[in-house]
């Protein structure tokens, strides 16, 4: 094969129109003639660096020889400067003869001019066609300046190209001033020469919304062949029909960029198709090794055990025919390969046809899409017809596919197992995103809850054959439980530059009961009507002006619909609340306004209407030396409770509190100590404050404030290097040791004791254990040890052990808010002074820890505690192990421990196991274990056990489960292909446990 690299450059031009004088070797000139439709131009070089000014003109400068042709007129010469200046449109009329006409279409040109240092040589056969050319002599035999109208199509063969500005280099500049001296204009007179560093630049994309015009320049590269099996191809060329025939294996290739990409073809024959206007000759052969460049070849057929390649994709047929030209191609009974690299598996495409109908635009008939090299693969998606239309953009082919870029339109669409249909659906809609088939997700199984559960979601918009927007996804869930009832639902997200947003719809005709928990009181609750569901909106939107506009509605049918239905959302997601919220953040402060309503009558809630907020952050006075920080909220409320709750005062009141902190950081050789001050107040008209520290009741107070003053102190890090520790054990090479101490101390007074504060120290010291592990570039540093230490104390603690828990110490609001907005349990006795919650600052004197040891990249130890000082009792601790044996099993073991804590609810506290695994017993089979077991209550909380079987690039999994919480027991049957876990039918818990990207 030849070791230079080619290129062509291609312009597409279409019909031309004015004429221009023929050629004469001398300085005068000679008659205009009329040309013909479709003037090619061919040039051919060694080397060439070609640029685009920005008014659309190109330039391209030879060196190390030169020729070009256009028509029967052959030039050569040892250099070359081309200027290609485009014509404006003519109209086809104008110039074409009526019956060479095709369509009522105009033409885009170029005018050009070319500079010919030398060895210049001309040549002319006779009897050719006429063509438009005017060419002068300067220096005989040593320089000539031609211009010339091309009509038809530019092609460049070099064996190599430089992309940059060529106005500096002093050939550019005497072919400038050449030209000029015989009367010749080139270009504008942004082409005149200029001092311009002379640099190669790359031939990476240029992030820019560029778009084409109609004689925007387009890349072509020339077609090589060669013999398989040492056989030395012949091309056997028919002059009157242009085509060239090859008999026997042969092997085509074709670059397609500068990256080294290429399009290859194997076959047992081929035929090509010369291009009409490609002129004779220019077939290269070197050795068993053949190059058809400047466009000479229009088309190929190929036949026989086709193979073609591009990239990852592979294509297997018995026949296809391949336009250069118009970008397009036909196979038939084709077969194609592509790999998926992020899921880590092939994708098969069977097709009767196989066709590219333009150069964004492709169409398939009878096609079977699978993961399965298998003839009757074990699952497939099939349709009858397919089209598919890239809109991808430029600018989006350079950076990250947009999910819009492809819209495929497909007829008869049908998912089977093995021969046999599972789904059809008549007409569908994708964008090609992985899986194509409008079923999303399923899940089947059976308890003793909801009995028999087929579980299902949907793509919306593939289903009603609609294209969906960019930015936006639809997913409709169609569900039944033998004991319950069918249940429908949506899910639409939706994002845009300037909003984004999510609706959420369910409604089922419950005809069951809601099993809440283990206790009698949680189970077999009826339902206050049988018609149940919710609906959710939320949408933000970005205004000008940096304002954000946040709205959300949420409506839910009864207080136990959530928790029975959704229990992941009830348990951590976001309470369901109706507001209106915005806000507007600048440099180091922000502004916001709520206002909140209740629109669910069973639940307890704040309404706002509304309230506001300001906060002034790390605002700097003094060139430094003070730092300001404010935060301040107004707000109108009204107490609403649910109607199961003791009728309270739900009275409208109105609330305002404000802190603002003034800091003064100083530097004391490596120590960094910052003492503040600050001050709270704060006004509420309703049932005022009146919780007193121990949560007793005390006189109310509407008017309250307090003051605080304290330090935070930190050093910077001590640290020391260990050179000498080096152990393949522990995977250890050096060692370095970091400790940082710090201190935050507060002292509060306060007008009335139903604001007191706690008074409070909190020292601690951080560490590190660093080491290298890795070789080579991929050396790293890793925390191999860390242990963070601190001992808090407060005045006026809690004297009863049992009531206060696990506290931890919060650095930078060690006080306790006046209102806890968080709190969603309203008591008409207590109001809205929830100073007595338990959810902000510590109430007894602890010594906690956080420790992490990392053994190795697949094992680490991770554990903390919380110690009270007071009672000596440990009151929370947690520790467990990880570890990852490859390439078999891996576990986890873990523990828990919580103290007994009266908190009205009966419970004992908790000193639970945990152990998970997963095992691989041989290439077929996987087991998967889970389970928790507390001791203080001597029962199994809850244990999965799950076994895997791998079939050919398909997976298959049983799993039993048993939740002692909600006194639940189920078996999930689960499916789904390698790869592609949406696709499953089943639980998906443990989808992603096999398949080839497991690790």
């Amino acid at each position: 094969m030849l070791n230079k690299t080619l290129f062509i450059l291609f312009f597409l031009i279409l019909l031309s129109g004015p004429a221009f004088p023929a050629m004469d070797s001398g300085a005068e000139q000679v008659p205009n003639v009329t040309a013909f439709v479709g003037q090619d131009l061919h040039m051919e070089g060694r080397a060439v660096v070609s640029h685009q000014l920005s008014t659309g003109e190109h330039i391209l400068i030879f060196r190390e020889g030169f020729s070009m042709s256009i028509g029967a007129n052959q030039l050569s010469s040892e250099n070359a400067v081309v200027w290609l200046i485009p014509r404006a449109a003519v109209p086809v009329e104008s110039t074409v003869p009526e019956k060479l006409r095709v369509g009522d279409r105009s033409r885009i040109g170029y005018k050009a001019m070319v500079y010919l240092l030398g060895g210049v040589s001309v040549e002319k056969a006779k009897g050719a066609r006429m063509t438009s050319l005017t060419g002068t002599v300067i220096e005989p035999g040593r320089i000539m300046a031609v211009q010339a109208g091309v009509s038809g199509e530019v092609f460049v063969t070099a064996d190599k190209r430089r992309t940059t500005d060529p106005r500096g280099l002093t050939l550019y500049s005497d072919a400038f001033s050449g030209l000029r001296k015989v009367g010749f204009w080139p270009t504008s007179a942004e082409a005149q020469p200029q001092e311009i560093e002379f640099t190669e630049e790359s031939e990476e994309p240029v992030a820019a919304d560029i778009k084409p015009e109609d004689n925007e320049p387009k890349f072509r590269y020339p077609l090589h062949y060669s013999g398989v099996g040492g056989v030395v191809p012949k091309i056997e060329w028919d002059g009157a029909a242009r085509t060239g025939t090859i008999i026997g294996r042969i092997y085509l290739w074709q670059k397609k960029d500068e990256k080294g990409g290429l399009l290859e073809f194997m076959a047992d024959n081929a035929v090509l198709f010369r291009s009409p206007l490609a002129p004779e000759g220019k077939e290269k052969r070197t050795g068993d090794e053949g190059v058809l460049g400047g466009g000479g070849v229009k088309a190929i057929y190929l036949s026989g055990d086709i193979l073609m390649t591009e990239g990852p994709r592979t294509i297997r047929a018995e026949e296809i025919y391949y336009d250069f030209e118009e970008k397009k191609a036909l196979a038939v009974k084709a077969v194609m390969r592509n790999f998926d690299e992020t899921r880590g598996i092939p994708i098969y495409i069977r097709a009767a046809k196989l066709r590219q109908l333009a150069e964004n635009k492709f169409g398939a008939e009878n096609i079977t899409l699978t993961t399965s090299e298998f003839y009757v693969p074990q699952l497939s998606f099939n349709a009858s017809k397919v089209i598919i239309t890239d809109t991808t953009s430029l600018e989006a082919q350079q950076g990250e596919i947009p999910k819009s870029s492809f819209d495929a339109q497909m007829r008869d669409v049908r998912l089977k197992l093995y021969d046999k249909t599972i789904f059809y659906w008549p007409l569908m809609r994708s964008n090609l995103q992985r899986p194509d088939t409008p079923l999303k997700t399923a899940r089947i199984g059976r308890d003793n809850t909801w009995g028999t559960q087929v579980e299902t979601q949907w793509y919306l918009a593939r289903l009603l054959g609609l294209e969906e927007p960019e930015g936006t996804e639809s997913t409709l869930s169609l569900d039944y439980y033998s004991k319950r009832g069918f249940g429908s639902g949506i899910n639409i997200d939706y994002a845009r530059e300037d909003y984004f947003g999510r609706i959420i719809g369910y409604i089922i005709n419950d005809r069951g009961q809601d099993r809440l928990g283990r206790n009698a009181s949680r189970k077999h609750l009826e339902p206050e009507r049988d018609l149940r569901g919710r609906f959710r909106w939320q949408h933000r939107q970005f205004l000008p002006f940096d304002w954000q506009l946040t709205t959300e509605i949420s409506y839910i049918s009864d207080e136990h619909f959530l928790e029975g239905f959704h229990r992941g959302e009830f348990n951590v997601g976001k309470d369901q609340e109706t507001l209106i919220h915005m806000k507007r953040i600048e440099d180091n402060w922000g502004l916001s306004l709520l206002s909140k309503v209740r629109i669910n009558d069973f639940v307890d809630e704040l309404e706002e209407l509304p309230s506001g907020e300001f906060h002034w952050t790390g605002q700097s006075f003094l060139d430094d030396s003070l730092t300001f920080y404010s935060d301040t909220q107004v707000g109108r409320f009204r107490e609403r409770y649910s109607e199961s709750a003791p009728a309270g005062p739900q009275q409208f009141f109105s609330f305002m509190t404000t802190r603002n902190e003034l800091d003064m950081p100083l530097m004391f050789g490596t120590s960094k100590v910052v003492p503040f001050v600050a001050g709270t107040a704060a006004y509420e008209d309703g049932l005022g404050f009146y919780s007193e520290l121990d949560g007793g009741t005390g006189a109310r107070e509407d008017e309250v404030w307090f003051g605080e003053a304290g330090v935070r102190m930190s050093s910077q890090p001590y640290w020391k290097v260990f050179p000498s520790v080096e152990s393949k054990i522990w995977d250890l090479n050096q060692i370095r040791h970091i400790i940082r101490p710090y201190l935050t101390a507060a002292a509060y007074t306060e007008t009335d004791s139903v604001i007191e504060q706690r008074d409070t120290l909190s020292v601690g010291i951080s560490q590190r254990l660093q080491t290298k592990r890795g070789t080579g570039d991929k050396m790293r540093t890793v925390d191999w040890m860390w242990l963070d230490m601190n001992v808090t104390w407060v005045n006026d603690s809690d004297d009863v052990a049992s009531t206060a828990g696990a506290d931890r110490f919060i650095w930078n609001k060690p006080f306790i808010p006046l209102l806890n907005r968080f709190n969603t349990i309203l008591n008409p006795q207590d109001g809205y002074d929830r100073r007595s919650g338990d959810v902000f600052g510590p109430r007894r004197n602890y010594f906690g820890a956080d420790y992490l040891w990392r053994l190795g990249d697949t094992t680490a130890v991770l554990s903390d505690m919380n110690f009270d000082i007071q009672s000596g009792v440990v009151q929370q601790y947690n520790v467990g192990f990880s570890h990852m044996r490859w390439p078999d099993l891996s576990y986890y073991l873990g523990s828990r421990y919580l103290r007994r804590l009266d908190n009205g609810f009966g419970e004992q506290g908790s000193n639970a196991f945990t152990f998970a695994a997963t095992y691989v017993l041989d290439p077929r089979y996987t087991l998967v274990y889970s389970g928790q077991l507390d001791f203080d209550y001597g029962k199994t909380v809850r244990s999965d056990l799950s076994l895997i079987r791998q079939y050919h690039r398909i997976y298959c999994g049983i799993t039993y489960s048993a939740d002692a919480s909600l006194d639940r027991q189920a078996i999930v049957f689960s499916i789904w292909p390698q790869g592609v876990p949406g696709l499953g039918i089943g639980s998906g818990r443990y989808m992603g446990t096999s398949g080839s990207t497991e690790y």
